[in-house]
């Protein structure tokens, strides 16, 4: 990761996103670009004020924004030869900062997670997850007490090139978090088994288990390369992902989750979500996503 763009906090919110962007740079010497966005809509304002005074006050909002910001980049004491800042006035953050990260071939965004949704209503987050082909760092806002592991959600099922070399991706990033940062590499794949079918059937999630580590371990270590990877660290279960993914992040102190999303758009994507997204709600870790 040489080019991070980082979205910054809001005033008067700590800035989580920018403190985790420095930890990056300084352990990967990378440049790091960070944005605000600022917006005000002014059709309340009276309607004598011609257009060169409404342009006036929105340049100095976005002027007082970027003395903040330069602030905030001095208080996190960022080398000033490895950063870059800029006020934007936009309202549509997710589109603007897409078309800027791909511009400007950026390694990782990082912005500070804000998990809620409604149904006709879809925050910064699911956008970035659903359309930027640039990996997204979502930091955590509540953190889990211990938090010292990374987990790497894998989707082994698949035969899609595409899903294979998302594997890898992931399994890579996991693996370079862990070097540079400490803590132990843990992998988790759910079998796709609804509950009505396996009792249908009378299998047993425990043998399904057993049999499927046995079957994925040695591709899970051949993309592993010369990581040492424990096989008491790859975690296969029986269940849906939402829950499993979430509670064994919990069982291992996870403090950073890799996983893959599937982009959905429209009302379908409204109303029915992502498992990457329904899995975002119930985690209290940093989480590193990634499309194909």
């Amino acid at each position: 990761m040489k080019q991070i763009l980082v979205i910054a906090d809001l005033p008067g919110s700590k800035p989580k996103a920018l403190a985790k962007a420095k930890l990056i740079a300084d352990a990967q010497n990378a440049k790091v670009t960070v944005l605000s966005f600022v917006y005000e809509q002014l059709k309340h304002l009276p309607d004598n004020l011609s257009a060169s005074q409404q342009k006036a006050i929105q340049q100095s909002l976005v002027e007082q924004r970027q003395q903040w910001l330069e602030r905030q980049i001095k208080d996190q004491d960022l080398n000033p030869e490895q950063v870059t800042c800029q006020v934007i006035w936009e309202k549509n953050i997710a589109s603007w900062t897409e078309e800027f990260s791909r511009k400007h071939k950026h390694d990782l965004i990082v912005k500070t997670g804000r998990r809620s949704e409604g149904m006709f209503y879809t925050p910064t987050d699911w956008h970035l997850l659903r359309t930027s082909q640039v990996p997204v760092l979502l930091v955590s806002e509540k953190k889990w007490k211990k938090q010292h592991n990374v987990m790497v959600a894998l989707d082994l099922g698949s035969k899609l090139q595409s899903k294979q070399a998302l594997n890898q991706q992931l399994l890579s990033t996991g693996i370079d978090w862990v070097r540079h940062f400490g803590g132990e590499l843990h992998c988790v794949y759910c079998l796709p088994m609804s509950p009505v079918l396996k009792d249908l059937m009378g299998l047993s999630g425990k043998q399904m288990a057993s049999d499927a580590k046995a079957q994925y371990m040695p591709l899970i270590q051949k993309m592993a390369g010369d990581f040492p990877l424990n096989p008491e660290n790859v975690h296969i279960k029986a269940g849906d992902p939402d829950k499993v993914i979430p509670s064994v992040a919990a069982d291992i102190n996870a403090g950073l989750v890799t996983i893959g999303t599937v982009g959905r758009k429209g009302l379908k994507g409204k109303l029915l979500g992502n498992t990457a997204e329904n899995i975002l709600s119930l985690l209290k870790t940093d989480i590193i996503a990634m499309q194909p």
